[in-house]
C-alpha cells in the first residue's frame, strides 16, 4: 500500500530531526522579495533554498569570525546561543 503524503512527510522529519538527526526546524517570516532573491540565488547556484540559506549564514559567520578579537569571539559563542525566540 502506498504512504499518504503526511506519512511520507513524517517519515521525512523523523529521519531528519529525529534522534541522531542532523537538523533544527526554522521558521521565520520574510518580505516576498527576500524570499525571491534566495530562490533566485538557489537557481543561480544551481541548490536548494536550505542550502543557499546554509551557504549564506556560513559565509558571512565565517567573515565576522575572522574580524573578530578574543572577547568578541568568547561573545559570539556564549551569548549568541543563548538567545531564543518565542
Amino acid at each position: 500500500m502506498a504512504l499518504s503524503n503526511s506519512e511520507r512527510q513524517r517519515r521525512y522529519r523523523k529521519r531528519r530531526l529525529g534522534v541522531g538527526g542532523k537538523h533544527e526546524r526554522i521558521t521565520c517570516l520574510v518580505s516576498i522579495s527576500t524570499k525571491r532573491n534566495v530562490e533566485r540565488l538557489a537557481f543561480h547556484f544551481d541548490c536548494t533554498i536550505t542550502e543557499m540559506i546554509e551557504r549564506l549564514i556560513n559565509e558571512k559567520t565565517a567573515d565576522l569570525l575572522s574580524e573578530l578579537d578574543e572577547e568578541g569571539l568568547f561573545r559570539f559563542f556564549t551569548q549568541g546561543a543563548l538567545t531564543e525566540d518565542a
